[in-house]
């Protein structure tokens, strides 16, 4: 039989490197880089749980690994977008 995991737990794997970079934002720059992280975040996120419904066989703690490099690469590309067509150049 073929079992799906349920959203929220994909959207909680992700979440954990999500969290994490927010709470390093937070630690290393502030209020104010927190925010940014936090918004420029969400794609990544919700990017990276998708990603995950794809893996219905593995175990919890593997898809937490699993879930780095995915959200940390849509990250990358997220920031670079970003800050290439969203944020005006400033001088």
């Amino acid at each position: 039989m073929h079992s799906h995991r349920p959203v929220w737990h994909c959207l909680a794997f992700a979440g954990v490197w999500y969290a994490a970079l927010v709470l390093l934002n937070l630690v290393t720059g502030g209020g104010a880089e927190a925010a940014r992280a936090a918004t420029i975040g969400v794609v990544p996120w919700l990017g990276a749980s998708v990603a995950l419904m794809r893996f219905s066989g593995v175990k919890a703690w593997r898809l937490v690994v699993l879930g780095l490099p995915i959200f940390y690469f849509l990250w990358a590309v997220t920031v670079v977008v970003s800050y290439r067509f969203v944020v005006p150049a400033s001088g």
